[in-house]
């Protein structure tokens, strides 16, 4: 899947998380620096996260992420 945003990649760890049935305290306990007031002002547009807090997110919810560069 491409993904061209990084708003395009939020969603996508948000839908794999509901497809995977975890809470969102599941999904942090997996992450490596990210917090449950982080995570949660992120999907809800309070901050906008880095490509390095997407990719801890994606960590937590079991998505590999693989970047290229053209």
């Amino acid at each position: 899947m491409k993904i061209e945003s990084q708003q395009q990649l939020l969603e996508l760890i948000e839908k794999t998380r509901a497809d995977r049935k975890m809470s969102m305290r599941g999904a942090v306990d997996k992450t490596d620096g990210i917090s449950y007031s982080q995570w949660n002002r992120f999907i809800h547009g309070e901050r906008e996260p880095s490509y390095d807090h997407l990719f801890a997110m994606a960590k937590g919810v079991g998505l590999r992420i693989s970047v290229s560069a053209r």
